[in-house]
This record gives structure tokens, sequence and C-alpha cells, in this order.
């Protein structure tokens, strides 16, 4: 479970840096850092990249948006249409800033800034506002949010305002259908939970996560499960999910990738450990654009590992697809010099 808490990969660097990763898209090419594709014919791909300096990388597939110092989580969005990359940073004093950056002009402009955290950004239908999961340093739980382009303002969504105790740990934004995915949990049950494993000196048993999807104003709830889970995505018509769960015991983690059929509200795994790869527990899955394939990310047998300036390692990410007609994987994209942040398929 998330209790504002972020993952380390590479390194933390100043107290603004958060998660690290990479991977760069290249069409049959190189940009002299190792990069390759690996399989063609497959989706557009937006992905954040980090070398071992904390040198961030905004890729639409072969294509360099930007490339920056890294401040905060890369946490994105793009208008592929308008060319406009939306990016989340902080600044010195580890305020948080949203940015809209112009591709074709390079021009840049601070959309907010204030103490709240954004992280998972969507761009809505209608191009009009940005979806989130918005943090407080008041609240111990995270929100879904939106926010305004026009007036530049926030609102809340999920959970009500008054309610300081569900916790939103990752959504989705299904654009073609204008609804969501999303997990949810008490922040009381995860903490009575990981202070009891403190006490008996055991491993922590998950909270209870709740996963819904719907409309903003109505999300349903379709299962509640007892497991370790850290993303959530829907596809294209809306009638499945596809999550990441995980177990975790001592300092072994197992991830296995799930297919959640919404009406049926059951779900089967697709996705486990393989004599080629073992899936991230953060394997962030999507459907392709038509639906037939599900990326994801995992380390492959063999991966390079990394290390950075402080000394922290780590291995290279990849990121492979998954052919729900085959049920056969194949990787898409690879770097052999830098770790994934996190990737989306363009719509």
């Amino acid at each position: 479970m998330n209790k504002k808490r972020l993952i380390w990969i590479i390194a933390a660097a100043v107290a603004a840096a958060a998660v690290i990763a990479a991977v760069l898209l290249m069409k049959g090419k190189s940009d002299g850092g190792g990069a390759a594709v690996v399989s063609g014919g497959h989706d557009k791909l937006l992905v954040s990249i980090t070398d071992t300096d904390l040198l961030t990388k905004y890729y639409e597939d072969d294509r360099v948006l930007l490339e920056e110092k890294l401040s905060a989580y890369p946490a994105f969005a793009l208008d592929d249409a308008h060319q406009v990359l939306y990016y989340v940073g902080n600044n010195d004093q580890n305020e948080m800033r949203l940015y809209k950056l112009d591709v074709k002009t390079k021009q840049k402009s601070t959309l907010y800034k204030g103490s709240a955290s954004a992280d998972s950004l969507f761009l809505s239908k209608d191009l009009s506002h940005i979806y989130f999961r918005l943090g407080k340093a008041d609240e111990d739980n995270f929100r879904l949010a939106s926010f305004d382009l026009k007036t530049k303002r926030y609102e809340n969504l999920f959970p009500a305002a008054d309610n300081k105790d569900d916790s939103v740990s990752n959504f989705f934004y299904n654009r073609k259908k204008n609804s969501f995915a999303l997990l949810h949990y008490s922040v009381e049950e995860d903490y009575k939970k990981t202070d009891e494993a403190n006490e008996k000196g055991t491993d922590p048993e998950p909270a209870k996560v709740h996963v819904a999807a719907g409309t903003s104003g109505a999300l349903e709830n379709l299962t509640s499960l007892e497991q370790f889970i850290s993303d959530v995505a829907m596809s294209p018509d809306g009638k499945n999910l596809v999550f990441t769960s995980y177990t975790q015991k001592g300092t072994e983690q197992k991830a296995s990738i799930r297919l959640m059929n919404v009406k049926m509200k059951k779900y089967e795994t697709i996705i486990s450990n393989e004599k080629d790869f073992t899936p991230l527990i953060d394997a962030q899955p999507q459907f392709s654009k038509d639906g037939s394939i599900i990326y994801f990310m995992a380390e492959a047998k063999g991966a390079k590992r990394l290390k950075d300036e402080t000394g922290r390692k780590a291995k290279v990410r990849t990121i492979y697809a998954y052919h729900l007609d085959t049920k056969k994987c194949e990787k898409v994209w690879e770097n052999d010099n830098g770790i994934i942040n996190s990737f989306s398929v363009i719509q």
C-alpha cells in the first residue's frame, strides 16, 4: 500500500528526487545510449527515462520531447494532436509544479505551483482537464482530482472531501469511454496491519483493496481483494481491467498480471514469472488501442545492473507485449543505460 511513500529505484540524490526509471523508444535507431527497438508494429508509446546521472528524458517513440534533471516523480500526459506535453516537477523548496510544454516551439509555462503533489496524469476526452492523483501534506490519503486547464484550478473527485481515510492508490482514465478504473483502500486499516506486523516481526498483510470502475460521479465497486495491488488499467471498450498483484516475503517479491471481466467481476492470471523475464511489482500493464495487446514492464533474464552516483543499483527494465489471442509475450523496447519510470499508450 502507498502511505505517502515512494519506492526508490536507482537513487535519491536530493530530497525532491523520487522514483527513477527509464526506457528509450527507438524505431530501429540508437541514440548512443544503448536504446534499440526489439520488434516493430506496435502502438505509439510515451515514455520517461532516467539515467544514472538523474537526467530524465521524455520520448514519443524515437523523438525526445524534453530532457532535464530529475526533480520529482516523472508524471506526464501528452496532447498528441497539438503536441503539448504536461508534466510535474519540484522547485528548490520542494514545491510541486505542473508544467505545460509546447513541443514544437519549446515554450514552457507553469500551470500550477503549490504544496499539493500530483502523479498519474491523464488528459480528459475533450482535452480541457487533467485527471491526477492528488496528495496533500496535511492528509494521509490520496485522492482522484481534476485540474481545469482554463481556470488553472483543481477540484476533488474521489473520495468525498470530508473523507480522510479512503485513499486512492492508483487509477486509470479511459479517454475513449470517459470513465475510470480505480484502486482504493482504508489508510487506517493499512496502518493497523503494518503496526501489527512490526509488533510480531512478520511480513505485513495487505489491506483490503477495492477495485472500482465507472465515471467520476458514479464509480461502482466491482470487488474487494486482500492482495497487494500496485496498478490498474481499463480496456478501450471498458469491458476488462488489468492489474498487477504481488506477494512479499521478506525481501522476496513475486508479481503476476491479472485480467478481470468487468461484467462478471472475475479475474484470471495471464502473466507471471517466465523463463525469459520476471514481471515488476509495478508492471503498469496497459491495453493497446485496439485492445488486442497488453503492454507491461519486466526484468529480462540477464538484465544489466546499473549503479548511480550514490552507489545504488537497479536492473534495467524492458517493455513487453502480451498478445491476448496467442498468449505469447515478446520484447518491445529496452535500453541498457537507463531505467523505466513509466510509459503510456498514446491515444
